[in-house]
């Protein structure tokens, strides 16, 4: 049997483009005389399209575009992902499903048993779970169709994380399948790359057959699907694997015994990709084409630019520098050195005299020159983060360009970061990336040659809000704070165990978990970021706002 697996990056909502993916697909596969075509989960909608699922011309919609995937089957067999109407009266009138669909005739429907609620998943939301188990029968084989979720509790607590009071692959086993195909939304996720081939793994052990994984790719918003999509024998052994952040066809010859494959990935490539197809499709699947960056000398606006001209296209990049009386001349050479590496447009707009009229303009307000407010206090080195906003957004309107943020996920933790000043944009590219990871990508892009000024990553690092200032004066280490958050935002450690865990003294813990608390109301107000890592402050990680003032020694 030849199998092929169609990855493919669907726009939410797009039901007519959509669709001619697949139409277009299965007439590919039919010339390349392909048995079963297998697409991923909700391809007929893109995941997720959370409360567009409510109304009823939209699911009515999508099932008559699965009558025409029915209808464009003739002489293949498919098997495609949809939301369709639940014809029992229950609490939800909506199911994940698989359509299998064969030579013009729909055989049927899997719908998806375990609905996950976790992290960035929402499904016990509209859906009602699936309760009943088949294979269907193309060609003689005996089919398995699962989705997604659907696998990963066979493969234990252990492995998924997750129990529900059903095991679908364990289901399966009396109905001895031939081969069973898992239809995908998963996520990417950084430092967790092997995951899906253990979960594979484990419902071919179960099952004693074939496992096909076909997987979603593209970015819908701040939620990366990496592809990767797997065939895995009945052996467990990887056999295939497709190509990783962009569409592919995968055909897979049942009969052919290929030779293993070994699972190697990149860390930092994995990273990077995604951040570059969150960036990517954000501007394609909003029908933007431009971009503009305030570019600071620093290593976090450095790799936003890195990433933005790969995703982008230098041609659509503009890169802005603002300094004021605390700027250093090295961080304007870094700044214009990067953009001239990088072949992006580079300006210098000097707005030291504008900080210094708001001075003057609030000073019988404020009181700027008495002492009993010191020298300097945050309240100037706002102005100057909100001057420079309102300079990038004044590019962003004129220019019809989206602005990026810049923001690392260290400082979205600490609340080091300036609402309505840096913090604005309509997308954080690395507001999901630790600062030390900042600068292992920075020397991963240097690989080859130096993109990014050395001085960039090797300086201290520094927001150049007042004189000589560092960030080591205000917050602890980054190899703390990373730390800290790795454990507490991450893994819901307890702060004990995160000390013990890193060796970081306890009051120390105490005070950067403190600070994550207090720092709630300006991440509530901050642009989306890319996720990349188990646990986002943008999307999946919910806390109360109430709590942001709260002793977390007395909580936790």
């Amino acid at each position: 049997m030849k199998i092929l697996v169609a990855q493919l990056n669907p726009i939410i909502g797009d039901l007519a483009g959509n669709t001619q993916k697949v139409i277009s697909t299965l007439q590919y596969a039919r010339g390349e005389k392909i048995d079963i075509v297998c697409f991923p989960e909700m391809t007929l909608c893109g995941y997720a399209p959370d409360d567009m699922v409510l109304h009823v011309k939209f699911i009515d919609e999508m099932e008559n575009c699965l009558d025409q995937v029915v209808r464009e089957s003739k002489g293949i067999s498919c098997i495609v992902g949809l939301i369709r109407k639940n014809s029992q009266r229950e609490e939800k009138g909506l199911l994940n499903s698989a359509a299998v669909i064969s030579d013009g005739k729909l055989l049927g429907f899997h719908d998806k048993w375990l609905l996950p609620t976790y992290d960035v998943f929402n499904e016990r939301r509209y859906f009602s779970r699936g309760k009943t188990i088949q294979v269907f029968n193309i060609k003689g084989i005996r089919i398995g169709v699962l989705i997604c979720e659907d696998m990963w509790q066979n493969a234990g607590e252990e492995i998924a994380g997750t129990t529900y009071p059903w095991d679908p692959v364990r289901e399966l086993v009396v109905y001895k399948p031939d081969i069973l195909f898992n239809l995908t939304a998963s996520p990417f996720q950084s430092r967790k790359a092997d995951i899906r081939v253990k979960v594979c793994k484990a419902a071919a052990h179960t099952l004693r057959c074939p496992i096909v994984y076909a997987c979603q790719v593209g970015a819908n918003g701040p939620v990366v699907f990496d592809g990767y999509s797997l065939y895995v024998d009945a052996e467990g052994e990887l056999r295939q694997m497709a190509k990783g952040f962009q569409e592919d066809f995968m055909v897979i010859d049942t009969d052919n015994k290929t030779n293993r494959v070994p699972f190697e990935h990149d860390q930092m490539y994995d990273v990077y990709a995604a951040l570059r197809l969150g960036v990517r499709d954000y501007f394609l699947k909003s029908q933007q084409i431009k971009a503009v960056i305030g570019i600071s000398g620093g290593v976090d606006s450095a790799v936003v630019a890195c990433i933005a001209r790969d995703a982008l296209g230098a041609e659509n990049i503009r890169g802005i520098f603002m300094p004021t009386r605390y700027s250093s001349v090295e961080s304007y050479e870094d700044a214009k050195e990067l953009c001239e590496n990088l072949g992006i447009k580079f300006d210098r707009i000097e707005i030291d005299e504008t900080f210094e009229h708001f001075l003057n303009l609030l000073n019988p307000y404020l009181h700027f020159d008495d002492d009993r407010y010191g020298t300097q206090d945050v309240t100037e080195e706002n102005l100057q983060a909100r001057i420079r906003a309102i300079i990038l957004m004044a590019f962003s309107n004129r220019e019809r360009s989206l602005l990026l943020s810049t923001g690392n996920k260290s400082e979205l933790a600490l609340g080091y970061c300036t609402l309505y000043g840096d913090m604005c944009g309509a997308i954080n590219v690395i507001g999901d990336l630790l600062k030390t990871e900042t600068y292992q990508l920075a020397n991963w892009l240097n690989r080859e040659w130096e993109m990014i000024p050395p001085r960039i990553i090797t300086k201290a690092p520094s927001a150049e809000l007042k004189h000589n200032q560092k960030d080591s004066d205000t917050i602890p280490p980054y190899e703390i704070i990373d730390n800290v958050i790795r454990g507490y935002v991450e893994d819901c450690a307890s702060l004990e165990q995160i000390s013990k865990t890193y060796h970081i003294d306890l009051a120390m813990v105490k005070s950067v978990v403190s600070r994550i608390y207090k720092a709630e109301h300006k991440r509530r107000q901050a642009a989306p970021s890319i996720r990349i890592s188990k646990k986002s402050f943008s999307l999946g990680r919910q806390k109360p706002l109430h709590f942001s003032g709260a002793k977390t020694e007395q909580i936790f």
